[in-house]
């Protein structure tokens, strides 16, 4: 028994099928590679306004502790590691006394993207309203011993 071979079977890939699968491989190599580009920016930026973030609340918490006095417009440079970010403090008086609207810009350059975050929040000066350093303690209260015949401090 001989086989012979019919002209409908075929026994491997014709040129345009293997041309056409690696056209769908490029195109779909290129579309993955784009995604990781686009996530690695993201990631960037989420870096970059996080860390931004971190040192507007920072420079606030100076404000309210009154490291950073609320007289007038500051702006500078943070230290050390950070010291290409830079911050503007601009506090605004609001209507009641000693109470400030507080605006904390930072921005800064990362990576070779702009990066800036922006904090506003209600602060009472700390130099009009005082702080716990300052505070005395109180006397002891009097107490009432009947068996003493009176009062005692």
């Amino acid at each position: 028994m001989i086989r012979t071979h019919s002209p409908a079977a075929r026994s491997g890939m014709s040129l345009m099928e293997v041309l056409l699968a690696l056209t769908i491989l490029v195109i779909s190599i290129a579309a993955v590679s784009r995604l990781v580009d686009v996530g690695s920016e993201r990631a960037i930026d989420s870096r970059a306004l996080t860390r931004g973030t971190r040192l507007a609340q920072s420079k606030m918490a100076e404000v309210e502790a009154g490291i950073v006095e609320l007289g007038s417009e500051t702006t500078g440079n943070f230290d050390g590691t950070d010291e290409n970010w830079e911050y503007t403090v601009s506090p605004e008086s609001t209507g009641p006394p000693n109470l400030y609207t507080v605006t904390v810009r930072v921005k800064c350059v990362f990576q070779g993207r702009p990066a800036e975050v922006v904090l506003t929040q209600l602060v009472f000066d700390p130099a009009q309203t005082g702080s716990t350093a300052q505070a005395e303690r109180p006397a002891p209260p009097e107490t009432t011993d009947p068996a003493a015949g009176g009062t005692t401090p």
